[in-house]
């Protein structure tokens, strides 16, 4: 071994107590790289834990992604390599072309990190813009959904604002596919309007001129990509009616699948879905997962599998689903402000192949950075 993998070895041996048990073998990786003040893995995940609304307690863990380990005490990144707290309502956070965009709903502000946590550029919305509440990124720009009806468009580099678009009051989830932006369309919080609706923007025509709405459920929820299909889901004017569509992205027609569903990831072009069923009166959920195939309009049930190698996912609080590598995928669960929530990471057979803390409230999403 070289001198500088020995260095490293012994230098991730003494961060130990403050993170990790292991660090890669690759002489040129630096676990203190982009200015990090704590040995980090060389392939990492990003945990993004919402917090409870208005305690100003979001914050980001990170494992090991290649080893499936995280650290061995709690440890929020963003404040070791930020100094201050990440704020309020933790509401997105991506990957994009190096950097990690977090959208902080409470708290009002959208933040570009580097690859270490290290904040690098922030922008804050306006009251006539509303909150932000989901981000997507393509070709240089970061798009950003905010609550007053806008998707609005930032160069990803500088977070510089180019133009905005107004869609419909709520927007939510946003997906790219194909220069198309399909954002789904919620209903506004003071109940000032109802959406049943999936708004798609041409990015090559980003003004109001280019916008197309498609019918689907009432207070539409989450858009995900699968293939030449958006499955989209909404949760009705009583946030109980979870119906899970699919739009075909070349025909724009959007149908109605016939399932139900509160959580969607992408699996090999299909959409791996959990659907929790809460006895409101006992407060019990019962969850079953399966995966719906758009272009064949096929359902397999995998609950008996999933459920198998992970029991109490029978009945647990599921607050995300996040891709994996390898069509792998992250199942978070909540214990809401009792203690933090759980990463279950499975591979595409649905073998667990780990079970994490978050180190965090309300586990919302996993992403991936190499």
């Amino acid at each position: 071994m070289k001198f500088r993998s020995m260095y490293l070895t012994a230098l991730c041996g003494l961060a130990v107590s403050a993170a990790f048990t292991s660090c890669s073998d690759d002489d040129e990786y630096d676990p203190f790289e982009y200015g990090s003040k704590v040995a980090l893995p060389e392939h990492r995940g990003y945990i993004l834990n919402e917090g409870s609304y208005q305690q100003n307690n979001a914050s980001i863990a990170f494992f090991d992604s290649d080893r499936d380990t995280t650290t061995t005490k709690s440890i929020d990144l963003y404040y070791m390599q930020n100094g201050k707290q990440l704020g309020d309502t933790g509401q997105d956070i991506i990957e994009y072309d190096g950097n990690v965009y977090v959208v902080m709903y409470g708290s009002n502000y959208v933040a570009k990190l580097n690859k270490a946590g290290i904040e690098e550029k922030r922008v804050t919305f306006d009251e006539t813009h509303g909150q932000p509440r989901y981000a997507a990124a393509d070709n240089g720009y970061l798009y950003v959904t905010a609550i007053g009806g806008y998707v609005c468009r930032f160069d990803a580099k500088t977070l510089e604002k180019k133009d905005e678009v107004e869609v419909g009051k709520a927007p939510e989830h946003i997906v790219i596919e194909d220069n198309k932006i399909y954002v789904a369309l919620g209903n506004a919080y003071d109940n000032t309007n109802t959406n049943n609706k999936v708004a798609i923007i041409d990015t090559n025509n980003f003004n109001t001129t280019g916008v197309k709405k498609v019918d689907v459920m009432d207070n539409t929820q989450v858009v995900v990509e699968c293939g030449d299909y958006i499955m989209v889901q909404g949760y009705g004017a009583d946030w109980t009616y979870t119906p899970l569509y699919a739009l075909n992205t070349k025909t724009g027609k959007a149908q109605d699948t016939g399932e139900y569903t509160t959580h969607i990831v992408e699996q090999d072009n299909k959409a791996l879905c959990a659907w929790s069923m809460t006895d409101w009166s006992t407060y019990e959920t019962t969850n079953t997962y399966y995966v719906y195939d758009p272009v064949a309009m096929k359902k397999t049930d995998v609950t008996a599998t999933i459920t198998a190698a992970a029991p109490e996912l029978k009945s647990a609080t599921i607050y995300g689903m996040s891709e994996g590598k390898d069509d792998s995928f992250y199942i978070l669960t909540s214990q809401y402000s009792a203690g933090p929530g759980s990463v279950y990471h499975f591979s595409k057979n649905y073998t667990l192949l780990s079970k994490m803390t978050t180190w965090g409230q309300n586990p919302r999403k996993v992403i991936l950075v190499d």
